[in-house]
């Protein structure tokens, strides 16, 4: 799995842990995984096998997108804050495929699922109230 540091923004590639181990960034040695499980950049090779079990949240998103950019800091927060679902990231304009699967054709769009199964979504730049909300409703 990938997760982008929070504090220099590396894409690091993470291994699964031992019990009690922690991951670091290859970059500026900050934890990657502090009480959360920090944001996964997805790519197509894994999304399936990624979203496969648990609960996901996963941001279709692009690099020129402003509301997408808005919405970053709150899926990174998310994402090392809350234990009981993982945050992914998934770049539309680099995954075309993924996003055309998934009819993403509105971004920001945060797409919930639930081993592997699709259970709701999000569209736009919403507030965080809203996104867990949306967790509750959907994955709760």
């Amino acid at each position: 799995m990938e997760v982008r540091c929070l504090k220099c923004g590396q894409v690091n590639r993470v291994p699964p842990l031992a019990s009690g181990k922690k991951a670091v960034c290859g970059k500026c040695k900050s934890p990657l995984i502090a009480g959360g499980h920090g944001v996964a950049t997805l790519t197509d090779a894994g999304f399936d096998r990624s979203i496969a079990q648990g609960n996901w949240v996963v941001d279709f998103w692009a690099a020129w997108c402003g509301p997408c950019r808005m919405i970053a800091p709150i899926i990174e927060e998310l994402g090392e804050e809350r234990d009981d679902v993982r945050f992914g990231k998934l770049n539309v304009d680099e995954f075309p495929g993924i996003a055309a699967r998934f009819n993403a054709r509105s971004i920001p769009l945060l797409v919930l699922f639930k081993d592997g199964a699709e259970r709701g979504r999000v569209v736009g730049a919403v507030p965080r109230g809203h996104i867990e909300a949306a967790i509750r409703q959907h994955l709760g």
